[in-house]
Protein backbone atom coordinates (compact mmCIF):
# COMPACT_ATOMS: atom_id res chain seq x y z
CA UNK A 1 0.00 0.00 0.00
CA UNK A 2 1.50 3.49 -0.97
CA UNK A 3 1.13 6.07 0.65
CA UNK A 4 2.07 8.78 -0.68
CA UNK A 5 1.69 9.53 -4.39
CA UNK A 6 3.14 12.73 -4.79
CA UNK A 7 6.76 13.85 -5.56
CA UNK A 8 6.58 17.19 -3.69
CA UNK A 9 5.04 15.03 -0.63
CA UNK A 10 7.62 12.91 -0.58
CA UNK A 11 10.29 15.16 -0.94
CA UNK A 12 8.51 17.08 2.08
CA UNK A 13 8.50 13.77 4.14
CA UNK A 14 12.20 12.44 3.40
CA UNK A 15 13.62 16.09 4.11
CA UNK A 16 11.25 15.62 7.77
CA UNK A 17 12.58 12.22 8.30
CA UNK A 18 16.22 13.27 7.15
CA UNK A 19 16.00 15.92 10.21
CA UNK A 20 14.70 13.90 13.25
CA UNK A 21 17.51 11.20 11.99
CA UNK A 22 20.48 13.69 11.81
CA UNK A 23 18.80 15.30 15.61
CA UNK A 24 18.63 11.36 16.72
CA UNK A 25 22.04 10.99 15.62
CA UNK A 26 24.27 13.90 16.95
CA UNK A 27 21.92 13.19 20.44
CA UNK A 28 23.69 9.90 20.88
CA UNK A 29 22.94 8.07 17.79
CA UNK A 30 26.25 8.31 16.37
CA UNK A 31 27.94 7.03 19.34
CA UNK A 32 25.26 4.17 19.10
CA UNK A 33 25.80 3.21 15.73
CA UNK A 34 29.99 3.08 15.72
CA UNK A 35 29.88 1.09 19.07
CA UNK A 36 27.93 -1.51 17.23
CA UNK A 37 30.49 -1.35 14.17
CA UNK A 38 33.21 -1.09 16.27
CA UNK A 39 32.13 -4.47 18.04
CA UNK A 40 31.48 -6.55 15.11
CA UNK A 41 34.94 -5.31 13.13
CA UNK A 42 36.31 -6.44 16.74
CA UNK A 43 35.11 -9.90 16.45
CA UNK A 44 35.59 -10.49 12.98
CA UNK A 45 39.27 -9.40 13.55
CA UNK A 46 39.00 -11.86 16.41
CA UNK A 47 38.74 -14.68 14.14
CA UNK A 48 41.77 -13.47 11.81
CA UNK A 49 44.29 -13.00 14.76
CA UNK A 50 43.39 -12.19 18.62
CA UNK A 51 46.24 -9.34 19.00
CA UNK A 52 44.69 -6.41 16.99
CA UNK A 53 41.19 -4.71 18.24
CA UNK A 54 39.85 -1.18 17.37
CA UNK A 55 38.52 1.20 20.26
CA UNK A 56 36.11 4.79 19.54
CA UNK A 57 38.06 7.01 21.57
CA UNK A 58 37.38 11.14 22.28
CA UNK A 59 40.55 12.86 20.61
CA UNK A 60 42.62 14.02 23.62
CA UNK A 61 42.07 17.85 23.88
CA UNK A 62 38.67 17.68 22.20
CA UNK A 63 35.33 18.02 23.98
CA UNK A 64 33.58 16.99 20.36
CA UNK A 65 35.92 14.75 18.26
CA UNK A 66 36.08 11.20 18.12
CA UNK A 67 38.45 9.01 16.30
CA UNK A 68 39.47 5.17 15.71
CA UNK A 69 42.45 3.76 17.66
CA UNK A 70 44.21 0.44 16.37
CA UNK A 71 45.97 -1.95 19.07
CA UNK A 72 47.70 -3.74 17.62
CA UNK A 73 51.18 -6.15 18.24
CA UNK A 74 53.40 -5.57 15.22
CA UNK A 75 56.78 -7.46 15.23
CA UNK A 76 56.07 -8.82 18.69
CA UNK A 77 55.58 -5.03 20.46
CA UNK A 78 52.31 -3.19 21.25
CA UNK A 79 51.09 -0.68 19.40
CA UNK A 80 48.44 1.86 18.62
CA UNK A 81 47.83 4.58 16.22
CA UNK A 82 45.01 7.19 15.74
CA UNK A 83 42.62 7.25 12.73
CA UNK A 84 40.49 9.64 11.88
CA UNK A 85 36.45 9.04 11.06
CA UNK A 86 36.30 10.98 8.06
CA UNK A 87 33.51 10.00 6.42
CA UNK A 88 32.67 7.03 7.85
CA UNK A 89 29.89 6.91 9.75
CA UNK A 90 27.63 10.03 8.58
CA UNK A 91 26.55 8.66 5.75
CA UNK A 92 24.84 5.53 7.71
CA UNK A 93 22.26 8.45 8.31
CA UNK A 94 21.85 9.33 4.64
CA UNK A 95 20.74 5.11 4.75
CA UNK A 96 18.65 5.20 7.56
CA UNK A 97 16.56 7.97 6.42
CA UNK A 98 15.59 6.63 3.36
CA UNK A 99 15.20 3.24 4.25
CA UNK A 100 12.57 4.74 6.99
CA UNK A 101 10.99 7.13 3.97
CA UNK A 102 10.53 3.86 1.69
CA UNK A 103 8.12 2.47 4.33
CA UNK A 104 5.73 5.30 3.37
CA UNK A 105 6.10 5.00 -0.33
CA UNK A 106 6.32 1.13 -1.34
CA UNK A 107 4.43 -1.86 0.20
CA UNK A 108 5.93 -3.61 3.55
CA UNK A 109 7.42 -6.54 1.81
CA UNK A 110 9.70 -4.40 -0.45
CA UNK A 111 10.42 -2.24 2.15
CA UNK A 112 11.95 -5.10 4.39
CA UNK A 113 14.18 -6.32 2.16
CA UNK A 114 15.46 -2.77 0.89
CA UNK A 115 16.09 -2.46 4.31
CA UNK A 116 17.82 -5.57 5.01
CA UNK A 117 19.73 -5.55 2.06
CA UNK A 118 20.63 -1.85 1.89
CA UNK A 119 21.81 -2.19 5.66
CA UNK A 120 23.95 -5.24 5.77
CA UNK A 121 25.46 -4.43 2.59
CA UNK A 122 26.78 -0.84 3.99
CA UNK A 123 27.66 -2.18 7.36
CA UNK A 124 29.68 -4.74 5.45
CA UNK A 125 31.73 -2.41 3.10
CA UNK A 126 31.75 -0.35 6.82
CA UNK A 127 33.09 -3.28 8.52
CA UNK A 128 35.74 -4.44 5.54
CA UNK A 129 37.14 -0.88 5.78
CA UNK A 130 37.52 -0.65 9.57
CA UNK A 131 39.28 -4.57 9.10
CA UNK A 132 41.88 -2.23 6.54
CA UNK A 133 42.09 0.29 8.85
CA UNK A 134 44.30 -1.63 10.98
CA UNK A 135 46.97 -2.44 8.17
CA UNK A 136 45.74 -6.17 7.46
CA UNK A 137 45.92 -5.61 3.63
CA UNK A 138 48.86 -7.44 2.27
CA UNK A 139 48.75 -6.84 -1.23
CA UNK A 140 49.14 -3.81 -2.91
CA UNK A 141 45.17 -4.37 -4.20
CA UNK A 142 44.31 -4.48 -0.61
CA UNK A 143 45.89 -1.58 -0.05
CA UNK A 144 44.22 0.07 -2.91
CA UNK A 145 40.95 -0.72 -2.21
CA UNK A 146 41.64 0.50 0.94
CA UNK A 147 42.31 3.98 -0.33
CA UNK A 148 39.28 3.86 -2.71
CA UNK A 149 36.86 3.52 0.14
CA UNK A 150 38.71 6.05 2.56
CA UNK A 151 36.12 8.42 0.90
CA UNK A 152 33.58 6.81 -0.31
CA UNK A 153 31.14 5.91 1.97
CA UNK A 154 28.36 8.87 0.70
CA UNK A 155 29.18 7.11 -3.06
CA UNK A 156 27.97 3.87 -1.86
CA UNK A 157 24.68 5.25 0.21
CA UNK A 158 23.85 6.89 -3.14
CA UNK A 159 24.32 4.13 -5.04
CA UNK A 160 21.83 1.98 -2.62
CA UNK A 161 19.08 4.88 -3.11
CA UNK A 162 19.54 4.97 -6.57
CA UNK A 163 19.29 1.16 -6.54
CA UNK A 164 15.83 1.39 -4.63
CA UNK A 165 14.51 4.43 -6.94
CA UNK A 166 15.05 2.05 -10.09
CA UNK A 167 13.64 -1.10 -8.60
CA UNK A 168 11.01 0.53 -6.82
CA UNK A 169 10.06 3.30 -8.75
CA UNK A 170 9.87 5.70 -5.55
CA UNK A 171 10.26 9.06 -7.80
CA UNK A 172 9.73 8.62 -11.09
CA UNK A 173 6.03 7.40 -12.68
CA UNK A 174 5.32 4.39 -13.08
CA UNK A 175 4.98 3.84 -16.86
CA UNK A 176 2.73 0.14 -16.45
CA UNK A 177 0.95 1.89 -13.60
CA UNK A 178 -0.36 5.05 -16.56
CA UNK A 179 -0.72 2.35 -19.08
CA UNK A 180 -3.46 0.71 -16.95
CA UNK A 181 -5.26 3.96 -15.50
CA UNK A 182 -5.74 5.20 -19.62
CA UNK A 183 -7.10 1.42 -20.14
CA UNK A 184 -9.30 1.78 -17.08
CA UNK A 185 -10.80 5.63 -18.40
CA UNK A 186 -11.71 4.09 -21.33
Amino acid sequence: MKLLSSSGSKIVLLVLISLLIFTGWQYGGELIYTKFLVGTTNVSLGIIKTDTHIEYEKKAGSDNKYQFKVNTVIDGRKGSYPQEVGGLLQPFVIILSWQIFIFFVINRKSAIISLVTNVAVFMLVQIIFLILLTGYYTSDIQQFIFSIMLDSFYIVALILIIKDNILYSVFRKRKLEDDNQAIQRL
